[in-house]
Order: C-alpha cells, then structure tokens, then sequence
C-alpha cells in the first residue's frame, strides 16, 4: 500500500471555538481548536482537550492554551513522524497546517483507528489472492509441461545466436516443435526479404504431394499480409467466416481455425508463422497464442543477431575503409600511404632499389576554389586523382595527403630519371581543360620529388624534402617539376616561418600603409595617392612586397588584408578631407578579392561589402577612392566582372586599369568597361628615353586615352629625362621616386599643405 500521512488520519470530532467563550457542556470525544477573531479565517491559538477543561471548568479557552507550546505539523507528514513528535512533547493531538492553513487535528487515536482499517482491507485482500491462486495453481500445473516444451524449442534457437545466418533446418526443427507442443495439424514459417517477398518457407503437416500440387508458398497476402504489414497476432475460430481469408494457395489444405504471430524485434518485422486446426478440434485459446508469440519473439532475436552481425561486418569494413583511404577522391590516405612506404623501404633496403616520392600541390587552386564554389573544386580534385592513377604502374601509389595535396610513391626505382618521366607525364596529363558542369577549368601543378636513400632514409625526411622541392617549383613559376637540395630545404623553411608570422601580422598590428603621390606635371599639383602596404615584422625586420603579397595571394590571407587596406586607406583620406585637404586614394585589388564565391547568406559580393562598409563606416566620399585593377582580373569571368565594376561605378567610386600594356591589351575590353584611368607599368618609362618602342607605345596608349576620355598616368618616373619625354608625349599625369617615394600619412599631409611640389 502506499505511504500513510497524517492527511488521511484527521480527527472528525474537531469543534472550533473562539478565545473568549467559556466550555460549557461538551462531548467526551470532541477536541476544541480555538481561534481569535473568528472560527473561520481567524488566527489559531491552539488545541484544548476535555482533560484541560475539566481541570479548569471555569477558564475561557483563551486561558487553557496560553502557556501550552504551539506546534503542528503538514498534511504530508508521516504517520511515524506524526507519532514521535507526540512521544517528544507528552501531547496526544496536533494540529495540521497547509499553506499556514488550519486543516484539520491527528490524534493518537485517529492514527490507530486508520493503521486497524488498514490492516483490515490488508486481510480481505490476502484472502482474494489465496482464492486465486488456488484457483490458478492447476493452470500452471498443466502447462508446466507445455512451457518445458517451448524452452527447449527456444533454447534451441538462441543457441544460434553468434552465427550470422539462419538455415533452413533450424527453422524446420522449431516449426515442427512448435506444432507438436500445440497439437495444432499444420504450420510453417515464412521469412521476408528486404522487398517483402519470400526468403525462407518451411513447414510441416503438408505432404509432399500436397506440395507439388499447391505450386507456391503462402506470399504473406491477405490474413498473412495484415500480421506483417500490421505487427499484429491474428487467432480466429473460423476463418471462412473473416472476409481477409485470402493469400493461400488454391490448393493449400483445407483450414478451419488459425494462429498466425508476427515474427518482430522491436519495430523490425522479419515474417510470421502460422498454425492451424488443433487436432481435437478445439479453437486455439490466448494461452497458445502467448506461447506461439514467445517462440517467435526467440526466433526473432535469431534474426535480430544476424541482421546485427552483418551490420557490424559492414561497418567494421566502412571504417577500415575510411582510416585508410580519402574518402573524396577514393585514393589511399596518409595513413596507408605510411604502411605501403615502410614495406617498399624495407623492400629497398634489401634489393638495393630507390624509391622515388612526388609531392604534389595544385597551382592557384584557392583562386579555382574561390570562383568556381568548393563544391565544384571537390569535383575537380577528383579529377585530378583519377588522371593521377592513369600515369602509374600497379605498384605505384598516388595518395592524398589533403587539401589540394597529393603525394605519388614510386618503388623499385632502378634511375632516378624514371621518377622525372613520371612527373613530365603527369604535368602532361592535366594540359586539356577539366569540364566541370559547365566550366572549362585548366589545372596545372607544381611537383617536388624526393629519392630513398640520396635524400632521406625514412618516409617523414622523404616527404619534407619533396615538399621543399615543390615549393621551389612554385617559385619558378610553376606547372614543373623539380628535385630536391638542400638549398631548396632551406628556402621551403624560409617560406613556412614567412606564413607563420604573416598569419599573426595583421592581428598584432605589424602592417601599415605608405601613401606615393600622383602629381599633376604641368600644375606641380598633387591630385591623387596610392596606397602601399608595408609590414614591419619585430622578428623579421622589414618585409618587402614582393615577398609577403604572393604568399598572401596563395594561402587566401589577401581578402582580410585587403579588407584591411581598404578600410585603413578610406579612414585616412577622411581624416585629409576632414582637414580641408581632400585627396584621392587609389587602393589595388587583388585577383583573391575580385573573383570570391558569394554564399547564399550573402545579398551582394564579398568585394562588394568590403568597399561599400569601408566608405560607410568612414564617411569617406566615394569619388575620393579608386581602385586599381589589372587586366587580367577584367579578363576573367567578364560578365561578373562587368556587373561589379558598374555597381562600384554607379556608387561614385573611381576605377583604374593598373600596370596597362602589361596584360592583354585588348582594346576592346577599355570600350565596354566603366574606366576612369589607366596606369603605364613602368617597365615601358624605365627605358624610354633610350628604347623608341617603349617611347612609342607609350605615346600610342595616351593618344587612344585621350579618344577614350581616359586618364593616363605613367609609373616609376624616377629621372628628369624620363619626365620630359613624358611631357612631350603629352602625358600630364606622374608617379615615383622623382617626385616623391611612398610616405607615411603624416609626411603626406605636409605635401597636401604646401599644395604644390617643385
């Protein structure tokens, strides 16, 4: 029974009275719960007992409780504790308080009286059970042996249980038993396939003629059908009489009644057996059901176990799969690239072979990523594997270490110049376009090569060595192949420790910007900047341009340090304009920043956010900036290109064609672009005052500005001959050394004051 509280003991025999009235007559069994103000809602001053009032028959009852110690307890107290605090304080009633609610009064009596009714429905209730398991015991008796029965034909299936595959026998041998043990005249079970049809039928009680002339099995339609479909137990007396009686052969042995039980572990259902027609006539009772349902149920964990074996097998292949091989390109990973190489060096070591190692990396494949989506550059580096396996021999192996990285093992080498045919192949391999949904995307890549034993006598020395060797390749301008020295090892940890701190340059405030004057040459005016970035390292000293820019192109760094410049150059020519000197502030964009994949999160170009928030936040007017662009970002992906110069354009920003001459060339493109200005790479000003190609090229590209309506203005003027050609060529607009190198902020300001440069 459940626990007893107070709540279910409160005395009935409560009168509630209030402090001044005397006692008067009153019952022997009443208690007297005294209140001030009012019996209802008044305060509670405590208990008195007929015991008090006979002591003092003429106090009001305000004085039989004055002294007395106020204490109570909550409906949810146990009667145990209800009694103890009884025994504590000589007292043989309290008060019982909900919510600082008076409810009600326990005593010691109403206790005892509730444990004695108790105690009572505790007896009636022993004596119903006796009655019913008297009345029980002979059931059980009688099916004692039927349940030894199901044991043993279930004890015989789990017996089964770490095999993963369940015979036909078994089967034959539980159907058999089952059938016996319910005196039933035939039964089988069927076991379904994944698509629902018949994997396994056995059954007994049906000749071999009976059979033949039947043709199929029971398919699990009709009454067979509802116990799978449905998981469900069908017994029925007479099956003429249910509509669903259909699913059986047209020759199958007449049937009258039928048992039929899902064979099912939790949810799953793997088919159903089925018994009919006892032999003495009987219908089949709940209590074969239940035994017909519980040799199922251990048929099932059979099933169960089986279906989980395969599952484990399956899995255990799937992650030995997946610890050894790429699970993109299907190529074996680091990890079995690493066993095979310490097979093929033991190899080496005995016959006295080379191994050769080519590490692999795809030249600008951040810039491919960038523009065609990584989904597209995953398909891509597929691509690429699979040429890579169509260039090797059986005993080769071609891995992927990750990323754009590949790595191609080549044991037994007998010259080291077999190792270079393999790479030339290779870089021949991947000169025609790769067709991605599409795009035609020319892939190149650049290929160190390492040798066991002349480099390296263990695989991680082999690797480095070629990795060193490849970023050489890179170096030489990629799309080739190199071998390794230790000149080379030395320059790859050169170019390592340069990305590391690049990486933390921007966040620790190592980078600035330098401002070079754009100078009007006929006025001595200066009616523009451009802004240079600078890194001043701590550890490496001043790094130049030409060292950090590439790097920071190849390893995606540019677009926050580009977001950087723009952002810094914007703040700066506000703080000029603020101060009554406005500027122009030219900012070069790199091909990173250009050709960025927009996401679906974002509503317009990641370019495009860059240089629009950079304005808003500074409040720069926008026709103070220009950006510089070279031709080959115009070229690529023209109609991308288009849209997000036009969108800039309309904003009011200038733009600017950086290094022209250099590129492409083509005149066309200046017809349809939105361009302000061009800028003559001064590879064509160095020599022009002895070379009449340059001199004329640059006369012929500021006679076609000046048809267009384009600014031009000539970089790296260092010299006053230089200067005068130019002027004669009628190319007013200048930039360098000759007037000024690039100055921090503060230096440009004191030329914007003086207003005009000598």
């Amino acid at each position: 029974m459940d626990r007893l509280t107070v709540s279910a003991c409160l005395w009935r025999q409560v009168v509630r009275v209030l402090e001044e009235e005397r006692p008067g007559a009153a019952a022997a069994q009443n208690l007297f719960a005294v209140f001030k103000d009012s019996v209802d809602d008044g305060v509670f001053c405590g208990l008195a007992t007929i015991h008090d009032i006979t002591q003092h028959p003429e106090w009001i009852f305000a004085d039989l409780v004055e002294h007395r110690e106020f204490l109570f307890i909550t409906p949810n107290c146990g009667v145990r504790r209800a009694l103890k605090i009884m025994d504590q304080h000589g007292v043989e009633a309290l008060p019982v308080f909900d919510q600082r609610q008076f409810i009600g009064v326990v005593t010691r009596q109403s206790i005892l009286e509730v444990l004695l009714q108790r105690e009572h429905l505790l007896l009636i209730e022993s004596r119903k059970l006796k009655k019913m398991l008297d009345v029980e015991h002979k059931q059980i008796v009688s099916w004692s042996e039927k349940l030894a029965g199901l044991h043993t034909a279930s004890r015989s299936l789990l017996s089964v249980l770490a095999h993963t595959s369940v015979e036909s026998d078994l089967l034959q041998t539980g159907i058999e038993a089952l059938t016996r043990l319910l005196q039933a005249r035939y039964g089988a079970i069927g076991i379904m396939d994944e698509a629902g049809g018949l994997k396994h039928f056995v059954y007994t009680g049906i000749s071999p003629e009976q059979t033949k002339s039947m043709g199929q099995f029971p398919q699990g339609k009709g009454l067979l059908g509802v116990v799978i479909q449905e998981n469900v137990c069908l017994r029925l007396e007479d099956m003429s009489k249910d509509p669903r009686s259909t699913g059986f052969p047209a020759d199958h042995p007449p049937m009258k009644s039928l048992l039929a039980v899902p064979i099912s572990h939790q949810g799953r259902v793997y088919g159903r057996l089925y018994l009919s027609d006892k032999e003495d006539g009987e219908a089949f009772c709940k209590n074969d059901e239940e035994l017909a349902f519980s040799f199922a149920h251990s048929l099932s964990l059979v099933l169960d176990n089986a279906r989980e074996m395969q599952e484990v097998k399956k899995a255990r292949q799937s992650l030995d799969y997946m610890a050894h091989f790429d699970a993109l390109t299907d190529l074996p990973n680091r990890t079995l690239l690493k066993d095979r190489a310490q097979q093929a060096i033991s190899h080496a070591q005995r016959n006295g072979s080379m191994i050769g190692i080519l590490f692999l990396d795809l030249d600008n494949f951040k810039v491919v990523n960038d523009t065609i989506g990584h989904t597209l550059g995953d398909v891509l580096l597929k691509r690429v594997a699979h040429r890579l396996a169509e260039c090797l021999r059986d005993s080769d192996t071609a891995a992927r270490l990750g990323g754009d990285e590949f790595i191609v093992m080549l044991p037994d080498l007998s010259d080291v110049q077999d190792a270079a045919k393999v790479a030339a192949k290779i870089l021949e391999s991947l000169t025609l376009p790769v067709d991605i949904d599409q795009h035609k995307v020319f892939v190149s890549v650049s290929i160190g090569i390492s040798i066991y034993p002349n480099n390296s006598q263990n695989m991680d020395g082999l690797l480095a060595d070629a990795d060193g060797a490849m970023h050489h390749a890179k170096k030489l301008g990629k799309n080739n192949y190199q071998f390794f020295t230790p000149e080379m090892n030395s320059s790859a940890q050169k170019y390592m420790k340069l990305e590391k701190h690049l990486r933390r340059a921007l966040e620790q405030n190592e980078l600035a910007l330098y401002y070079q004057p754009q100078v009007d040459i006929e006025m001595g005016l200066i009616i523009g900047v451009e802004a240079l970035i600078r890194w001043f390292s701590p550890e490496l000293g001043m790094v130049a341009p030409l060292d950090f820019i590439p790097l920071a192109e190849e390893t995606g760094l540019i677009m926050p340090i580009g977001a950087w410049v723009l952002k810094t150059a914007c703040a700066q020519a506000r703080l000029w304009q603020k101060n009554g000197l406005p500027v122009r502030v030219a900012v070069n964009l790199s091909s990173r920043q250009f050709h960025q994949v927009q996401n679906h999160q974002q509503s317009r170009h990641p370019l495009l956010d860059d240089v629009l928030n950079a304005l808003e936040e500074t409040g720069l007017s926008p026709h103070l900036l220009e950006l510089e662009i070279t031709e080959g970002i115009l070229m690529q992906h023209l109609d991308t290109t288009m849209e997000i110069l036009n969108i800039l354009k309309s904003r009011g920003v200038s733009l600017s064609v950086d290094d022209f001459g250099t590129g492409y060339s083509s005149l066309s493109y200046l017809k349809r672009f939105p361009i302000d200005r061009l800028k003559i790479d001064k590879s064509f000003v160095n020599d022009i005052t002895t070379d009449p190609s340059d001199k004329a090229i640059i006369a012929a590209i500021t006679v076609m500005a000046q048809q267009l309506k384009l600014e031009v203005i000539a970089e790296g003027v260092e010299t006053l001959a230089q200067l005068e050609f130019l002027r004669e060529l009628h190319c007013n607009y200048v930039q360098g050394y000759y007037f000024s190198k690039p100055l921090p902020a503060d230096e440009v300001l004191l030329l914007l004051q003086r207003g005009r440069l000598p």
